[in-house]
């Protein structure tokens, strides 16, 4: 009896324990329940999707925008040449400083004289001996008419005396001749300059023994004006001048300007006054070059520049900021700000061909390229924020440029079950 008593008292208990074990697990259930359907629930717990990234869009608008043309060049003068004796002779003094500015005509060299002063008394005397010859044919040819008119010279007697007295006539002139060269040969022991310039190095020193067909003594350049040398390719010709055919390209009045080695821009502009009619056979590339005033002399020849030309412009032109296009595995592409489902605004990748740049240095920030491809007007671009989208489709809240940014709004709550 005793252990029956036992037994079933156990098995209450046992019936007691599932019973509070069934209603707790009931009440967690309830409760989790409870929490999934809660509608203030986080914007990762619907779904996953993250909340609209605050980005600036600016909707394309096509416009005349003006566009300049890069190159490379280097400068030189104008004239350049080279000062060469035009007799052999000692260098008796150098007039010049190094580097100095000198007037045309002015006297550089001065070489020893001595040589043509003596060809020239040669020259004076030779000369004298040629009057003399020939006034002696004169005298003799005036006796042999008297005589013949009398009878006793005959003809060929008096022809011979005419042509006597005509080589004597010719040979005054050939002395004449030749005292004026060596007279002119005397003067090129003073040697001036042929045109206004800076002087280069001295070349010859005092004493040197110096020749026409030998060193040069030293090198006069002209630098009012300068010329900056450049090339542009032959792709790049062609391609402008089919722009300009079909006028996606007004070449306009064009002006060249420079920027020096340390990115400083140079006040003065010049102008193309040389475009070759014909491509360098070794590079392919058209030489150009334009031409600057230099008043004050701040070019100097063999600097290296950028030359900048200036004048044309691009009709019905798009353009977008410089950060608003980015470099992908595929090329260069841009955001533009989509209306997409539910409302909402998405971020979707646009590739595009860049063209020319425009309203900067393209090294910097500031500046726009040109769209070449892939924009029409009215899309909206995406210029600022792109760091937020990190996805494609990714939703936005788009504020236009210059206006107010919007503030990023939550998507739409799911609908209660």
């Amino acid at each position: 009896m005793n252990v029956c008593c036992y037994d079933g008292a156990q098995t209450a208990n046992q019936g007691s324990d599932m019973s509070r074990l069934a209603t707790l697990f009931a009440s967690s259930l309830a409760a989790v329940l409870a929490a999934c359907g809660q509608p203030d629930a986080g914007p990762q717990q619907q779904g996953g999707m993250p909340p609209p990234a605050a980005v600036t869009a600016e909707t394309v608008t096509p416009r005349t925008v003006p566009v300049n043309f890069e190159y490379v060049g280097r400068l030189e003068a104008s004239r350049e040449v080279e000062i060469r004796p035009r007799i052999s002779a000692l260098i008796e003094r150098r007039h010049f400083e190094e580097g100095a500015p000198v007037k045309a005509g002015a006297l550089l060299y001065t070489l020893d004289s001595g040589s043509q002063q003596a060809q020239v008394r040669a020259a004076e005397a030779e000369l004298a001996n040629r009057l003399a010859v020939y006034k002696e044919a004169q005298v003799e040819h005036a006796r042999n008419q008297s005589l013949a008119a009398q009878g006793f010279v005959s003809q060929r007697a008096l022809d011979a005396t005419q042509a006597a007295l005509e080589v004597a006539r010719a040979g005054v002139k050939s002395a004449e001749a030749g005292l004026a060269d060596a007279r002119i040969s005397r003067t090129y022991t003073e040697i001036r300059a042929p045109i206004a310039g800076v002087m280069g190095r001295a070349l010859q020193v005092e004493g040197a023994l110096v020749a026409p067909t030998g060193t040069a003594l030293t090198t006069l350049a002209q630098i009012h004006p300068l010329y900056a040398r450049f090339s542009i390719g032959e792709d790049e010709r062609l391609t402008l001048e089919k722009q300009i055919a079909e006028g996606a390209l007004q070449a306009g009045r064009q002006q060249v300007g420079l920027v020096l080695a340390d990115g400083s821009r140079v006040d003065a502009s010049g102008k193309l006054n040389f475009s070759d009619y014909k491509a360098n056979p070794e590079t392919g590339a058209f030489d150009m070059r334009a031409e600057f005033a230099n008043a004050d002399g701040a070019l100097k020849p063999g600097q290296f520049v950028r030359v900048i030309i200036e004048g044309g412009s691009l009709p019905d032109a798009i353009t977008v900021p410089q950060a608003a296009v980015q470099d992908g595995p595929t090329g260069k592409f841009v955001y533009v700000a989509t209306p997409g489902d539910k409302g909402m605004t998405v971020a979707l990748p646009r590739p595009v061909v860049v063209g020319a740049w425009t309203g900067g240095d393209p090294d910097q920030s500031a500046g726009r390229w040109v769209i070449r491809q892939g924009l029409k007007a009215g899309d909206r671009v995406i210029v600022d924020g792109m760091a937020r989208i990190f996805f494609p489709g990714m939703p936005v809240a788009a504020s236009e440029a210059g206006a107010t940014p919007a503030q990023p709004a939550a998507p739409p709550a799911q609908a209660a079950k």
